[in-house]
């Protein structure tokens, strides 16, 4: 199986696809596997995220949300240290409080709902 990286949803430039060959071309099985994996973020210490990249190769972050200073630097280190660009993900489906603390809340529809009979209230 081929996948045309020109193509939809990916719409890559022959530049752009010369580094994606490239890049997996030149990954070890070990940092191919980490590739599959994500970290859930048990500290933002510049020890441990360094660590995380380097020995595991992870793939994606998913952090617990923080000031936006903290969560900017622990992305920051993330990014700068990853030979790959990582995936980095947040709980933001209340709003921007589930990616930082100093974010803004918006409600839930569980939460808006006040009819017991309601399914969404269950």
């Amino acid at each position: 199986m081929t996948v045309d990286l020109s193509k939809k949803p990916f719409y890559l430039n022959a530049e752009q696809i010369a580094w994606v060959e490239n890049t997996i071309a030149n990954m070890s099985l070990e940092e191919k596997i980490g590739q599959l994996f994500v970290n859930m973020g048990s500290s933002r210490s510049e020890e441990y995220l360094t660590n995380m990249v380097n020995k595991y190769h992870i793939g994606a972050v998913r952090y617990n949300p923080a000031k936006a200073e903290e969560v900017y630097e622990q992305n920051h280190i993330l990014q700068t240290k990853s030979k790959i660009p990582l995936l980095i993900a947040a709980n933001t489906e209340a709003g921007g409080n589930g990616a930082c603390t100093d974010g803004t809340e918006i409600g839930l529809q569980i939460k808006n709902c006040c009819d017991s009979r309601c399914s969404l209230c269950l």
